[in-house]
């Protein structure tokens, strides 16, 4: 299996400066000795805190019109406590986060990070040999196939999502003040606190850790595209983890923009504060605010109805589905469908057996990669957190609710062939967690019938300037009067519906 490449290091190392002479409150500090990370829950409500600070430090910037303005907000003594108070809870819960960056950090070197290598064992002695990194001139190699490569991989990614969440917490929380050249002072000189706000300011537009994010976000692509190519699905630990990492504006600037050189970096947080609002705005929007963070990735207070069907039962229902049928489910146990817009919070496609695939001339052309998996029984194309990737139908069933619509036009062979390959063709793809169907790189649930069909006129919203389709959308058109899908299997609550489909369809997502 042949790894991607990494950023050239070329332009990365052109910009590097000795990072042991950044400052010891730097995000990625070598001075500081990597400490114990927290337990998981206590990790999970250090983010979460750390959401609900920096909503509430926003909120607060524009109720007093501190956002964009040089101006001295008129404050009263109890508005000036409140801001004091929500500043203190930021440093406070920002230094919670700190070990979890700092116990990894050493092993982002900009002299000799870390490489993911499946070829050959890890080295030993990781992560120690990470710690002392300031003086090593070679890369230590990382497989993340064997225990001790596992176990790095998995303090990376958590080490990662701590200071991505750390990044875009100081654009939401602490930019809007840090542009107001009285408030900046007050907040670094009137404020007991072992950091200062300059130094944060330092932290954030440091090339130099920059550098280190996306050498670090690139390891761990990678390692979850190594995962998509080969078939495994990701434990829930994992993907809460790369959900959060994803979710950030960091994150999705890196990847969208492709940049290589962390100058450019560099640029982007130092542009007008229109478009610093404009990334604030989209952060609050789309998640990872107002105490989300308990809620990313795959939290869920129970298992699904339907995961109790048994084989027979699902060698039945597998048996009634055809190639290309659209699969909608709901898992209300998730905290995640809370925040889907409508019924349904979660869609997928039924790519067929090898059978039904040679049948519409689709086989041959798919790459030997995935027709192993479709041989193994995973059918389904669906876009999870983790990437596109294919699951079985006893995966897919942990859910209440299940609908599967049928297109009912008139399909002639070389259409289901184009739509099959299509649906192929996103395999491997990253999440988009812009939720922007305009995108071709990246891939949400719900765009996978936007592309699979793409001459049908789908019911797309507007939110933030961008087009999303969601899993409701993709159901408008399987009611009403002229519709394009017809629903023919439909569990509700974990129980089978015998008739009258489409007119329970239309109620429930008539009420949503």
């Amino acid at each position: 299996m042949k790894l991607p490449k990494l950023q050239p290091m070329h332009l990365i190392r052109r910009a590097a400066k000795p990072l042991h002479h950044l400052l010891g409150a730097m995000l990625f500090s070598f001075s500081i000795p990597a400490l114990a990370g927290s337990s998981l829950p206590d990790f999970q409500a250090n983010i979460s805190d750390m959401l609900s600070i920096r909503a509430e430090a926003y909120q607060f910037a524009e109720l007093h019109q501190i956002i964009g303005s040089s101006a001295t907000p008129k404050l009263n003594r109890q508005q000036s406590e409140q801001l004091r108070n929500i500043i203190q809870r930021y440093m406070s819960s920002r230094a919670r986060l700190m070990p979890e960056v700092e116990r990894v950090s050493p092993c982002f070197s900009l002299i000799a990070p870390i490489r993911l290598n499946i070829q050959k064992p890890s080295d030993t002695g990781l992560p120690e040999l990470c710690t002392a990194s300031k003086g090593r001139m070679w890369s230590p190699s990382l497989n993340p196939y064997d225990a001790a490569g596992k176990q790095l991989i998995g303090e990376i990614a958590r080490g990662l999502a701590a200071a991505l969440v750390l990044m875009d917490s100081y654009q939401i929380a602490i930019e809007p003040y840090a542009q107001n050249a009285e408030l900046r002072y007050l907040m670094n000189y009137d404020m007991q606190n072992k950091v200062q706000i300059d130094q944060l300011i330092h932290q954030y537009r440091s090339a130099d850790v920059h550098s280190q994010l996306l050498l670090a976000t690139d390891l761990i692509d990678q390692y979850f595209k190594i995962q998509r190519e080969g078939g495994s699905t990701p434990d829930a630990l994992e993907q809460y983890l790369y959900t959060l990492s994803q979710s950030t504006v960091w994150y999705v600037n890196q990847r969208k923009n492709t940049w290589t050189n962390p100058l450019q970096v560099t640029q982007f947080v130092l542009e007008d504060f229109n478009q610093q609002k404009k990334v604030a705005l989209n952060t609050l929007s789309f998640g990872l605010s107002f105490g989300f963070g308990q809620m990313v990735g795959l939290v869920q207070t129970r298992s699904g109805k339907l995961r109790q069907l048994d084989k027979s039962e699902l060698a039945q229902l597998e048996s009634e589905m055809k190639p290309l049928d659209i699969l909608l489910e709901k898992t209300p146990f998730r905290l995640t469908d809370k925040m889907i817009p409508g019924y349904y919070g979660h869609m997928a496609v039924w790519l067929g057996s090898e059978a039904e695939l040679k049948e519409i001339g689709a086989w041959e052309t798919i790459p030997s990669q995935w027709q192993e998996q479709v041989r193994k029984g995973k059918r389904i194309v669906e876009a999870l957190r983790s990437g596109v990737t294919l699951s079985t139908l006893d995966h897919f069933m942990n859910i209440d609710d299940l609908l599967v619509l049928r297109d009912q036009r008139p399909l002639n062979p070389e259409y289901l062939r184009n739509a099959a390959l299509t649906a192929v063709q996103q395999l491997g793809k990253e999440y988009d967690f812009n939720f922007d169907v305009m995108t071709h790189e990246r891939i949400v649930c719900s765009e996978l019938a936007y592309v699979v069909f793409p001459d049908i006129d789908w019911p797309l919203a507007q939110t933030l300037g961008r087009y999303t389709i969601s899993p409701d959308n993709v159901a408008q058109l399987a009611v009403g009067e002229s519709p394009v899908f017809s629903p023919v299997i439909m569990y509700r609550d974990g129980k089978r519906e015998a008739d009258q489909l489409q007119e329970k369809l239309q109620a429930l997502i008539a009420r949503n």
